[in-house]
């Protein structure tokens, strides 16, 4: 062997050494990003699932941007790894990124719709609504009804108005019962249930002042409570039927969960690929 060839390998090998170490730090910082990009979905994750069971508007719309935050360092982060990836041009790398970053499309996109689910509220809102305003008034019609008792002394009207007491009565019950179904056949057959309580309660009301023993004054008094009940029922079974709370959490459960699952595998495949990308040539 010449000095000539002796040199010229060494030369050689200090140039293989040159190109492998760019590669080597390349391949730590794609590695790196990849974490970074593993924790920050667990962290919108989190963030989702928890503006998911939060019990008042403004924490849900708290959490919910704290998921978007997340997202977004995802994007950026994302973009820096695309640029190193490409950069190396293996192929293998490019498809696995490519299964990631579709994966992750997915995940954004039952984001979308989730995170604007949860913000809403609208399950918590109704059951606030008839616990508080609702009751408050149901309360008001069955003390006037019974003011009203007891300057009666007919039987026909006592029995009246002791009806659209219960009937009025019976209707809480079944707004509590609707606003957590999912079912919405079933929320169809509690409407027409309180529906038919409350023509039974105005029914029992029209027999009360054909009786003609108690005084205007006062079966106005609880002809509005009565109104004012209907008017907050109405509010509560359609803020029930948004089912935002409930649709939210069935899509968190089920649908969420899946698409996190696969954008998970689809990092953990990226970073395989990654990993025995430098040692593959080295």
């Amino acid at each position: 062997m010449t000095w000539r060839s002796i040199v010229l390998g060494m030369i050689a090998v200090a140039a293989a050494g040159c190109n492998a170490e760019p590669a080597m730090v390349r391949q730590a910082h794609k590695v790196r990003l990849i974490n970074d990009l593993r924790q920050a979905l667990l962290e919108s994750v989190e963030a989702e699932k928890s503006a998911v069971l939060a019990t008042t508007d403004e924490e849900s719309a708290s959490l919910a941007q704290q998921a978007r935050q997340s997202a977004a360092t995802i994007n950026h982060l994302r973009g820096e790894l695309r640029a190193l990836v490409v950069a190396d041009g293996r192929q293998v790398e490019i498809e696995k990124l490519n299964a990631f970053e579709a994966a992750w499309a997915e995940v954004e996109r039952v984001d979308q719709r989730l995170l604007a689910l949860a913000a809403a509220n609208t399950n918590l809102k109704a059951a606030r609504l008839a616990a508080n305003e609702g009751a408050a008034d149901l309360d008001r019609f069955v003390d006037a009804l019974g003011e009203l008792a007891r300057s009666v002394t007919a039987t026909d009207t006592l029995r009246a108005l002791s009806g659209a007491s219960i009937a009025a009565l019976r209707i809480q019950p079944l707004a509590l019962v609707h606003i957590p179904s999912a079912d919405d056949a079933e929320m169809t057959r509690l409407e027409d249930r309180m529906r038919a309580l409350g023509e039974e309660v105005v029914h029992d009301l029209a027999a009360v002042r054909d009786g003609g023993q108690v005084s205007s004054e006062q079966l106005a008094a609880a002809t509005q409570a009565w109104s004012d009940y209907q008017r907050v029922l109405a509010q509560v079974l359609h803020l029930s039927r948004e089912n935002t709370n409930v649709i939210s959490f069935d899509v968190s459960v089920h649908e969420k969960r899946l698409v996190t699952k696969e954008c998970l595998a689809a990092l953990a495949a990226l970073l395989e690929a990654v990993d025995i990308g430098p040692k593959a040539v080295r």
